[in-house]
Protein backbone atom coordinates (compact mmCIF):
# COMPACT_ATOMS: atom_id res chain seq x y z
CA UNK A 1 0.00 0.00 0.00
CA UNK A 2 2.61 2.37 1.16
CA UNK A 3 4.65 1.09 -2.33
CA UNK A 4 1.43 2.24 -4.22
CA UNK A 5 1.17 5.19 -2.54
CA UNK A 6 4.95 6.49 -3.41
CA UNK A 7 4.70 5.91 -6.63
CA UNK A 8 1.29 7.65 -7.55
CA UNK A 9 3.60 10.43 -5.30
CA UNK A 10 6.39 10.35 -7.67
CA UNK A 11 3.89 10.03 -10.59
CA UNK A 12 2.36 13.13 -9.26
CA UNK A 13 6.03 15.07 -9.04
CA UNK A 14 7.01 14.15 -12.25
CA UNK A 15 4.20 15.39 -13.89
CA UNK A 16 4.02 18.67 -12.17
CA UNK A 17 7.69 19.07 -12.74
CA UNK A 18 7.04 18.89 -16.47
CA UNK A 19 3.53 20.62 -16.93
CA UNK A 20 3.65 22.16 -14.04
CA UNK A 21 4.71 25.56 -15.92
CA UNK A 22 2.31 25.01 -19.14
CA UNK A 23 -0.74 24.78 -16.76
CA UNK A 24 -0.21 27.91 -14.39
CA UNK A 25 0.20 30.04 -17.42
CA UNK A 26 -3.04 28.52 -18.92
CA UNK A 27 -4.46 29.35 -15.68
CA UNK A 28 -2.97 32.50 -15.25
CA UNK A 29 -4.95 33.94 -18.69
CA UNK A 30 -8.19 32.20 -17.73
CA UNK A 31 -8.21 34.16 -14.50
CA UNK A 32 -6.70 37.38 -16.07
CA UNK A 33 -9.34 37.39 -18.99
CA UNK A 34 -12.29 36.53 -16.27
CA UNK A 35 -11.43 39.43 -14.48
CA UNK A 36 -11.74 41.47 -17.28
CA UNK A 37 -14.34 39.77 -19.31
CA UNK A 38 -16.51 37.21 -16.90
CA UNK A 39 -18.02 35.84 -19.62
CA UNK A 40 -15.12 33.46 -20.38
CA UNK A 41 -16.10 31.34 -17.63
CA UNK A 42 -19.56 30.35 -18.60
CA UNK A 43 -19.94 27.10 -19.24
CA UNK A 44 -20.90 27.55 -22.82
CA UNK A 45 -17.89 29.87 -23.70
CA UNK A 46 -15.68 26.72 -22.19
CA UNK A 47 -17.54 24.33 -23.67
CA UNK A 48 -17.10 26.00 -27.21
CA UNK A 49 -13.46 26.34 -26.79
CA UNK A 50 -13.17 23.01 -26.86
CA UNK A 51 -15.41 21.84 -29.75
CA UNK A 52 -14.10 24.47 -32.05
CA UNK A 53 -10.55 23.43 -31.80
CA UNK A 54 -11.45 19.62 -31.90
CA UNK A 55 -9.52 19.80 -35.09
CA UNK A 56 -6.27 21.04 -33.46
CA UNK A 57 -6.74 18.80 -30.72
CA UNK A 58 -7.51 15.31 -33.40
CA UNK A 59 -4.75 16.99 -35.92
CA UNK A 60 -2.72 17.75 -32.80
CA UNK A 61 -2.82 14.45 -32.10
CA UNK A 62 -1.99 12.94 -34.97
CA UNK A 63 0.94 15.25 -35.40
CA UNK A 64 2.27 14.23 -31.93
CA UNK A 65 3.34 11.10 -33.72
CA UNK A 66 4.94 12.20 -36.73
CA UNK A 67 6.86 14.66 -35.17
CA UNK A 68 8.05 12.29 -32.59
CA UNK A 69 9.45 9.68 -35.17
CA UNK A 70 11.63 12.84 -36.29
CA UNK A 71 9.23 14.03 -39.43
CA UNK A 72 6.61 16.59 -40.22
CA UNK A 73 3.42 17.03 -41.99
CA UNK A 74 2.35 20.13 -43.52
CA UNK A 75 -0.37 18.56 -45.69
CA UNK A 76 -3.34 17.98 -42.66
CA UNK A 77 -5.11 21.23 -43.27
CA UNK A 78 -5.77 20.54 -46.78
CA UNK A 79 -6.53 16.67 -46.47
CA UNK A 80 -8.72 17.68 -43.65
CA UNK A 81 -10.69 19.98 -46.33
CA UNK A 82 -10.54 17.19 -48.71
CA UNK A 83 -11.73 15.00 -46.09
CA UNK A 84 -14.80 16.85 -45.81
CA UNK A 85 -14.99 17.18 -49.28
CA UNK A 86 -15.22 13.89 -49.87
CA UNK A 87 -17.20 13.00 -47.33
CA UNK A 88 -19.76 15.19 -48.88
CA UNK A 89 -19.37 13.69 -51.97
CA UNK A 90 -19.84 10.65 -50.96
CA UNK A 91 -23.29 11.48 -48.80
CA UNK A 92 -24.77 13.33 -51.94
CA UNK A 93 -24.62 10.51 -54.02
CA UNK A 94 -26.14 8.61 -51.80
CA UNK A 95 -23.40 6.61 -49.64
CA UNK A 96 -24.73 5.90 -46.05
CA UNK A 97 -23.14 7.69 -43.23
CA UNK A 98 -21.55 4.83 -41.78
CA UNK A 99 -19.74 3.88 -45.23
CA UNK A 100 -18.81 7.49 -45.60
CA UNK A 101 -17.09 7.60 -42.33
CA UNK A 102 -15.03 4.30 -42.78
CA UNK A 103 -14.25 4.85 -46.94
CA UNK A 104 -12.76 8.22 -45.62
CA UNK A 105 -10.67 7.47 -42.90
CA UNK A 106 -9.15 4.17 -44.59
CA UNK A 107 -8.57 6.53 -47.78
CA UNK A 108 -7.03 9.06 -45.94
CA UNK A 109 -5.15 7.08 -43.58
CA UNK A 110 -3.47 4.85 -47.11
CA UNK A 111 -2.45 8.23 -48.52
CA UNK A 112 -0.87 8.92 -45.09
CA UNK A 113 1.25 5.80 -45.04
CA UNK A 114 2.24 6.72 -48.64
CA UNK A 115 3.50 9.98 -47.82
CA UNK A 116 5.52 7.81 -44.80
CA UNK A 117 7.03 5.14 -47.39
CA UNK A 118 7.98 8.00 -49.76
CA UNK A 119 10.12 10.12 -46.95
CA UNK A 120 11.31 7.04 -45.58
CA UNK A 121 12.30 5.03 -49.34
CA UNK A 122 13.42 8.41 -51.36
CA UNK A 123 15.08 10.03 -48.19
CA UNK A 124 12.93 13.68 -49.15
CA UNK A 125 12.94 15.77 -46.31
CA UNK A 126 9.35 15.48 -44.92
CA UNK A 127 8.89 19.16 -44.66
CA UNK A 128 9.56 19.20 -49.05
CA UNK A 129 7.05 16.16 -49.30
CA UNK A 130 4.46 16.84 -47.27
CA UNK A 131 4.52 20.49 -48.65
CA UNK A 132 3.87 19.32 -51.77
CA UNK A 133 0.56 16.46 -50.89
CA UNK A 134 -0.55 19.75 -49.18
CA UNK A 135 -0.87 21.68 -52.67
CA UNK A 136 -2.63 18.38 -54.57
CA UNK A 137 -4.81 17.63 -51.58
CA UNK A 138 -6.03 21.21 -51.90
CA UNK A 139 -6.27 21.10 -55.60
CA UNK A 140 -8.45 17.98 -55.32
CA UNK A 141 -10.55 19.47 -52.77
CA UNK A 142 -10.82 22.21 -55.24
CA UNK A 143 -11.65 20.20 -58.09
CA UNK A 144 -14.40 17.64 -56.42
CA UNK A 145 -17.06 20.26 -57.28
CA UNK A 146 -15.33 22.84 -59.04
CA UNK A 147 -14.09 24.93 -56.08
CA UNK A 148 -18.31 25.22 -55.13
CA UNK A 149 -18.92 23.48 -51.53
CA UNK A 150 -21.56 20.21 -51.37
CA UNK A 151 -24.18 20.81 -48.58
CA UNK A 152 -25.16 17.93 -46.03
CA UNK A 153 -28.80 17.22 -45.71
CA UNK A 154 -29.39 18.44 -41.99
CA UNK A 155 -31.24 15.03 -41.32
CA UNK A 156 -28.38 12.66 -42.59
CA UNK A 157 -27.37 10.80 -39.38
CA UNK A 158 -23.88 12.32 -41.06
CA UNK A 159 -24.44 15.30 -39.25
CA UNK A 160 -24.70 13.72 -35.40
CA UNK A 161 -20.55 13.48 -35.97
CA UNK A 162 -20.46 17.01 -35.19
CA UNK A 163 -23.05 18.19 -33.45
CA UNK A 164 -24.85 15.03 -31.26
CA UNK A 165 -24.15 14.27 -27.73
CA UNK A 166 -23.33 10.96 -25.76
CA UNK A 167 -24.95 11.08 -22.22
CA UNK A 168 -25.05 14.46 -22.67
CA UNK A 169 -21.71 15.28 -23.37
CA UNK A 170 -21.18 16.67 -27.53
CA UNK A 171 -19.98 14.24 -29.88
CA UNK A 172 -16.75 16.48 -30.72
CA UNK A 173 -15.78 16.15 -27.03
CA UNK A 174 -16.21 12.13 -26.66
CA UNK A 175 -14.50 11.65 -30.35
CA UNK A 176 -11.40 14.06 -28.51
CA UNK A 177 -11.06 11.93 -25.55
CA UNK A 178 -11.52 8.46 -27.00
CA UNK A 179 -8.66 9.48 -29.74
CA UNK A 180 -6.54 10.76 -26.60
CA UNK A 181 -6.76 7.31 -25.16
CA UNK A 182 -5.50 5.45 -27.58
CA UNK A 183 -2.97 7.81 -28.79
CA UNK A 184 -1.53 7.65 -25.55
CA UNK A 185 -1.83 3.90 -24.96
CA UNK A 186 -0.15 3.42 -28.61
CA UNK A 187 2.45 5.53 -27.42
CA UNK A 188 3.06 4.11 -23.93
CA UNK A 189 1.99 0.53 -23.79
CA UNK A 190 2.84 -0.63 -27.20
CA UNK A 191 5.80 -1.78 -29.52
CA UNK A 192 4.61 0.66 -32.07
CA UNK A 193 5.41 3.21 -29.66
CA UNK A 194 8.44 2.43 -28.36
CA UNK A 195 9.65 2.09 -31.87
CA UNK A 196 8.55 6.41 -32.54
CA UNK A 197 10.48 7.28 -29.79
CA UNK A 198 13.19 5.08 -30.76
CA UNK A 199 13.24 6.07 -34.49
CA UNK A 200 12.97 9.83 -33.52
CA UNK A 201 15.64 9.54 -31.21
CA UNK A 202 18.38 8.10 -33.12
CA UNK A 203 17.42 6.76 -36.52
CA UNK A 204 20.61 4.90 -36.57
CA UNK A 205 20.63 3.23 -33.73
CA UNK A 206 16.90 2.05 -34.27
CA UNK A 207 18.02 0.36 -37.52
CA UNK A 208 21.21 -1.65 -35.64
CA UNK A 209 18.45 -2.45 -32.93
CA UNK A 210 16.15 -4.07 -35.63
CA UNK A 211 13.60 -2.04 -35.86
CA UNK A 212 11.25 -1.23 -39.25
CA UNK A 213 12.14 2.60 -40.02
CA UNK A 214 9.69 1.62 -43.05
CA UNK A 215 6.65 0.53 -40.73
CA UNK A 216 7.37 2.83 -38.12
CA UNK A 217 6.69 6.01 -40.23
CA UNK A 218 4.51 4.77 -42.46
CA UNK A 219 2.58 4.01 -39.38
CA UNK A 220 3.50 7.55 -37.82
CA UNK A 221 2.29 9.42 -41.18
CA UNK A 222 -1.01 7.45 -41.48
CA UNK A 223 -2.41 7.88 -38.13
CA UNK A 224 -1.61 11.89 -38.63
CA UNK A 225 -3.71 11.29 -41.91
CA UNK A 226 -6.69 9.67 -40.50
CA UNK A 227 -6.83 11.97 -37.60
CA UNK A 228 -6.92 14.81 -39.87
CA UNK A 229 -9.69 13.16 -42.35
CA UNK A 230 -11.35 13.05 -38.99
CA UNK A 231 -11.32 16.17 -38.11
CA UNK A 232 -12.70 17.58 -41.69
CA UNK A 233 -15.59 14.99 -41.37
CA UNK A 234 -16.32 16.78 -38.10
CA UNK A 235 -16.12 20.48 -39.71
CA UNK A 236 -18.34 19.05 -42.82
CA UNK A 237 -20.72 17.94 -40.08
CA UNK A 238 -20.82 20.86 -38.08
CA UNK A 239 -21.30 23.16 -40.99
CA UNK A 240 -23.19 20.85 -42.83
CA UNK A 241 -21.29 21.56 -46.00
CA UNK A 242 -18.01 20.25 -47.41
CA UNK A 243 -16.13 23.62 -47.38
CA UNK A 244 -13.16 23.29 -50.16
CA UNK A 245 -11.19 26.07 -48.55
CA UNK A 246 -11.57 24.47 -44.80
CA UNK A 247 -9.04 24.86 -42.85
CA UNK A 248 -6.66 26.95 -43.71
CA UNK A 249 -3.51 27.21 -41.44
CA UNK A 250 -4.11 24.30 -39.50
CA UNK A 251 -0.50 22.11 -39.78
CA UNK A 252 0.49 25.69 -38.15
CA UNK A 253 -1.84 25.35 -34.92
CA UNK A 254 -0.91 21.29 -34.88
CA UNK A 255 2.77 22.25 -34.98
CA UNK A 256 2.05 24.49 -32.56
CA UNK A 257 0.12 23.28 -30.09
CA UNK A 258 2.75 20.37 -30.27
CA UNK A 259 6.19 21.73 -29.69
CA UNK A 260 3.94 23.78 -27.18
CA UNK A 261 3.02 20.42 -24.82
CA UNK A 262 7.36 19.53 -24.71
CA UNK A 263 7.17 17.03 -27.71
CA UNK A 264 11.02 17.74 -28.86
CA UNK A 265 10.88 18.97 -32.41
CA UNK A 266 13.26 16.72 -33.79
CA UNK A 267 11.93 13.76 -32.27
CA UNK A 268 12.45 11.16 -29.89
CA UNK A 269 10.51 12.74 -27.03
CA UNK A 270 7.06 14.14 -25.85
CA UNK A 271 3.82 12.43 -25.74
CA UNK A 272 0.22 13.08 -25.88
CA UNK A 273 -0.97 14.97 -22.54
CA UNK A 274 1.73 17.59 -23.52
CA UNK A 275 -0.13 17.99 -26.85
CA UNK A 276 -3.61 18.66 -24.92
CA UNK A 277 -1.61 20.89 -22.88
CA UNK A 278 -0.05 22.56 -25.97
CA UNK A 279 -3.67 22.61 -27.53
CA UNK A 280 -5.66 24.12 -24.28
CA UNK A 281 -2.41 27.09 -24.18
CA UNK A 282 -3.56 27.97 -27.91
CA UNK A 283 -7.24 27.85 -27.38
CA UNK A 284 -7.29 29.92 -24.58
CA UNK A 285 -5.03 32.48 -25.50
CA UNK A 286 -6.89 32.95 -28.61
CA UNK A 287 -10.17 33.06 -26.61
CA UNK A 288 -8.82 35.31 -24.70
CA UNK A 289 -7.48 37.46 -27.49
CA UNK A 290 -11.27 37.59 -29.31
CA UNK A 291 -13.04 38.89 -25.89
CA UNK A 292 -10.16 41.50 -25.46
CA UNK A 293 -10.99 42.54 -28.97
CA UNK A 294 -7.71 42.21 -30.40
CA UNK A 295 -7.14 42.13 -33.78
CA UNK A 296 -6.88 38.81 -35.95
CA UNK A 297 -3.77 40.15 -37.74
CA UNK A 298 -1.76 40.50 -34.24
CA UNK A 299 -3.62 36.74 -33.09
CA UNK A 300 -1.61 35.13 -36.08
CA UNK A 301 1.56 37.55 -34.94
CA UNK A 302 1.25 36.23 -31.73
CA UNK A 303 0.48 32.08 -32.76
CA UNK A 304 4.06 32.35 -35.26
CA UNK A 305 5.90 34.29 -32.60
CA UNK A 306 4.89 31.10 -30.44
CA UNK A 307 6.14 28.79 -32.43
CA UNK A 308 9.66 30.15 -32.49
CA UNK A 309 10.07 30.70 -29.11
CA UNK A 310 9.05 27.42 -28.59
CA UNK A 311 11.72 25.76 -31.03
CA UNK A 312 14.36 27.46 -29.64
CA UNK A 313 13.21 26.91 -26.23
CA UNK A 314 13.13 23.05 -27.42
CA UNK A 315 16.69 23.11 -29.43
CA UNK A 316 18.43 25.02 -26.38
CA UNK A 317 16.85 22.27 -23.88
CA UNK A 318 18.08 19.09 -25.94
CA UNK A 319 21.60 21.11 -26.39
CA UNK A 320 21.78 21.18 -22.22
CA UNK A 321 20.92 17.42 -22.24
Amino acid sequence: MNELKKNKNSMAKEIFSKYGALVLIIAAMMVGTGIFQPVFFNTSNLMNLIINNNNVFLTGFGMTFVIMAGGIDLSVGSLAALSGMFAAMMLSSGVNAPATFIITIVLCYIVGMVSGWIVTISQIPPFVMTLGTMTIYRGFAVAINNGYTIPISLGDPFTKLGTGAILGIPAPICIIIVVFAIGAFLLSKTNIGRNIYAVGGNVEAAKISGINILSTNMFAYGMCAALAGLSGMILAARMYTGLPSACVGLETQAIAAVVLGGTSFTGGDGDILGTVLGVLLLAVMLNCMVLLSVPSWLQDVFQGLIIIVAVIYDKAAKAKK
